[in-house]
């Protein structure tokens, strides 16, 4: 299991496609994990009362912070679960809990209640933490979500975003996360987190479930 972590506009989306694809080019099985996947999840996504990401953000803009929180989790756990069925050698995970978790905090959540729904989540063997500022991440976006703007305008996204970096930041040190510089190349990050793990020229490993460690 290995997480790309970061807040909004770091290139995690980025990284984990990129991994995915250089890892199954070497003959790894690997399956991906990230917070949208029910959409893309047929036999998820005809089960759905939800059509669209908007249909996602309009619904969870009505929920409070504590039960936004469980919505999102829930969410990150179904595709989890789903992409570990497909038995991968190799599952990388976009974002993960963390990243909810932390702009949750940013949006008023007691963190005590919020963080023991988190408990079930088993912990990547690797953890990638891509740093950017709020400012950088701004410039990166076209379609900035009211969701990780604090339901805000561009102003209020940089002081959210900044109040959801502590939360990663503090994250990042409990769990020893690796951190990079979500500024460099993408391919240079893609080939920095082959080598931090030594995958760059390995053709086998064990499945995701019986990875120790």
């Amino acid at each position: 299991m290995i997480c790309i972590s970061g807040g909004d506009g770091s290139g995690k989306s980025t990284q984990v496609a990129a991994l995915e694809k250089q890892l199954t080019d070497r003959g790894i099985h690997t399956a991906t994990a990230a917070i949208w996947d029910p959409f893309t999840d047929p036999f998820v996504a005809e089960r759905l009362p939800f059509r669209t990401r908007e249909d996602v953000f309009a619904y969870v803009r009505i929920l409070g912070p504590g039960a936004r929180g469980y919505f999102l989790f829930h969410w990150m756990r179904l595709a989890f679960d789903r992409a570990l069925a497909r038995s991968p050698a190799i599952l990388l995970i976009n974002a993960y809990w963390y990243k909810y978790f932390a702009t949750e905090i940013a949006h008023g959540a007691d963190p005590a209640p919020l963080r023991a729904c988190t408990q079930g989540f088993p912990t990547p063997h690797h953890t990638f933490y891509l740093r950017i500022t709020p400012e950088t991440a701004l410039s990166r976006k076209q379609d900035r979500s009211d969701y990780e703007s604090g339901y805000g305008d561009e102003h209020t996204f940089i002081q959210f975003q900044h109040h959801s970096l502590k939360t990663l930041d503090a994250l990042s040190q409990e769990f020893s996360w690796t951190p990079l510089d979500a500024t460099l190349p993408p391919d240079e990050l893609t080939t920095t987190i082959l080598t931090a793990l030594d995958l760059a020229s390995t053709v086998a490993v064990a499945p995701a479930e019986r990875i120790t460690g």
